[in-house]
């Protein structure tokens, strides 16, 4: 005749291996947290000032909130960026994202330098630049869901790469701070010129457009046409500011116009696929959390419902 206590206690490492792998599956309960300062307004600027909102509460709402919490600050003035960073812990902030496009214009004063480089040798930040940033909406002014999966998909990858800093502008006499805060860390190049992605584009890799689906018609809804600034691709070896590291700058997006032009570079390698713009092919796709959740959740229902039964 079976008996019921040899084999509960059988079973019961069984459930408390069962317990210990869920817990590693499981992703972590905190989120990373986004300083977003907006810069964008006055003269050039149109109506897109206002919608950088949207821009911020999208990221900030991914999964529910499970992922970003995002602290937004419209009306991005010198002086911001030091109250933020220096009323929480020095590793609250696991990205800062600048979405910097103001005529003409250096918003960082030496408080916020002081705070910028303290975090930064703190966090090692790695980069994402985007010249395509500012006005990748112009045509809407809503966040559409390729231009909102791309949003997302640089800051899971950013958040992949270990945080850090991210730097959207637009061409020329609008980068002025984007261009003081590369030229901080000892940036050898900045954004540069006044370029146009044409319709003979490029991605490299998928790190923009994995895990959330792009789309096909993210190149012709929001880009093709755009003016831009040249992002510094290549080697920089940055000052002390930026921990005295050498990084390299990969592209992400480039077109021909008519001479090459880089619109979208991280400091982290996409990976070596090129993908045409105007029809990307995502990776395939990978189990939700909640999907493996399930599973597991099932698989734990029934060891305890079997102990249960043998219990009795």
């Amino acid at each position: 005749m079976t008996n019921p206590m040899m084999i509960k206690k059988t079973l019961q490492p069984l459930l408390s291996f069962f317990i210990l792998q869920l817990a590693v599956v499981l992703p972590a309960t905190a989120t990373s947290n986004i300083l977003y300062l907006n810069s964008i307004r006055g003269w050039g600027t149109t109506s897109v000032r206002d919608f950088r909102s949207e821009i911020a509460e999208f990221i900030d709402n991914y999964e529910d909130g499970n992922v970003f919490d995002v602290d937004f600050v419209q009306t991005h003035v010198p002086g911001n960026l030091a109250s933020f960073l220096n009323a929480k812990p020095i590793d609250y902030y696991d990205q800062i994202w600048f979405d910097a496009s103001i005529y003409k214009t250096y918003l960082l004063n030496a408080a916020d330098l002081d705070a910028l480089n303290i975090w930064s040798i703190n966090k090692q930040p790695e980069f994402i630049l985007d010249s395509s940033f500012a006005f990748r909406n112009k045509n809407t002014n809503t966040m559409t869901s390729s231009a909102g999966a791309m949003t997302v998909n640089q800051a899971l990858a950013l958040q992949d790469a270990g945080g850090g800093i991210f730097i959207g502008t637009d061409h020329n006499d609008f980068a002025h701070t984007a261009n003081q805060i590369l030229a901080n860390f000892g940036f050898d190049n900045f954004f540069t010129g006044i370029n146009y992605i044409t319709s003979n584009g490029s991605f490299v890799g998928d790190s923009m457009l994995a895990p959330n689906s792009v789309g096909s018609d993210f190149f012709t809804n929001h880009l093709q046409g755009l003016s831009t600034s040249n992002v510094p691709i290549g080697t920089h070896v940055l000052n002390e500011n930026g921990g005295n590291r050498t990084i390299n700058i990969y592209e992400n997006l480039f077109s021909y116009s008519p001479n090459k032009v880089a619109h979208i570079g991280t400091s982290f390698d996409p990976g070596s696929q090129t993908t045409p713009i105007d029809n990307p092919e995502l990776p395939e796709s990978i189990p939700e959390p909640s999907s493996i959740l399930g599973l597991f959740a099932l698989g734990g229902l029934g060891i305890r419902s079997l102990l249960l039964r043998i219990s009795q």
